[in-house]
């Protein structure tokens, strides 16, 4: 009688597998893919660790919240910047011994429109939502007829929209550096150490466009389509800072 009972249990043990010998899958445990990140996770996140962004964005459905936030968020610090480089700071008092010309020339405020808020606030507005617009073409242009890949338009506007949260934080510093120096034209650039240089001489346009939050963003930009286009960082870089090098001598070129 044991003899049989011991050959049943021998025969039960011998039909199990090897997966049922495994221990259950735990779900909850690190090593599954990892949840989506929140809107103002993605937001915040875009400064530390924004290849993690991009990867997400990348593999990822289209969002209009990634587009459409950092966007107002760019508007409204650029208003800000708008309005702090305008205020310029009272004119000198007139010398005792000046003409009486000179004293009237001294002491007349310059000649701004009485609706010049209002153009500038549409002026920047409408640069900022036709900012990453534009950089997205670019994004997608470069990917698709120098990098050879191909991928949504509407995924780089994604990512130039997200890297615009660097653009919004050198507004914002921007601002409280103007406030700091009580200069209209100081900028987190190189130029803040050429104060005597005049404001439109070729050295002073190179080292206004040698801003650190402008190439900050730009490096965003170069990294996000990196991650678009499946590409090496060296790669996509490459095309990205050659277009923005560019660019910045043609501006020098044509503001001279």
């Amino acid at each position: 009688m044991m003899d049989a009972n011991s050959s049943n249990t021998s025969a039960e043990l011998s039909t199990e597998t090897p997966e049922d010998l495994m221990p259950p899958e735990d779900h909850n445990s690190g090593n599954g893919p990892a949840s989506p990140m929140s809107l103002f996770a993605r937001l915040l996140s875009i400064f530390p660790c924004p290849g993690d962004v991009f990867e997400e964005v990348a593999a990822s459905a289209p969002r209009w919240a990634n587009w459409l936030v950092p966007t107002l968020l760019v508007a409204v610090t650029s208003t800000f910047l708008a309005v702090a480089s305008a205020n310029r700071p009272p004119p000198p008092s007139p010398s005792p011994n000046a003409l009486p010309s000179d004293q009237a020339a001294a002491t007349q405020p310059a000649s701004i429109p009485p609706n010049w808020e209002q153009v500038a606030t549409r002026v920047v507005w409408l640069g900022a939502f036709a900012g990453p617009l534009w950089s997205a073409l670019l994004l997608w242009l470069i990917g698709r007829f120098l990098l050879r890949t191909r991928f949504s338009y509407f995924k780089a506007v994604e990512v130039a929209s997200l890297a615009g949260m660097i653009v919004a934080l050198g507004a914002i510093v921007n601002v409280l550096l103007i406030a700091a120096s009580n200069n209209p034209a100081a900028r987190p650039a190189l130029s803040l150490f050429a104060k005597g240089l005049p404001a439109h001489s070729a050295v002073r346009l190179i080292l206004d466009g040698l801003n650190v939050f402008h190439l900050w963003a730009t490096a965003l930009l170069a990294l996000g389509l990196s991650k678009l286009a499946g590409v090496s960082l060296k790669e996509s870089g490459f095309w990205v800072f050659g277009y923005w090098l560019v660019a910045r001598l043609a501006s020098v070129i044509l503001a001279g």
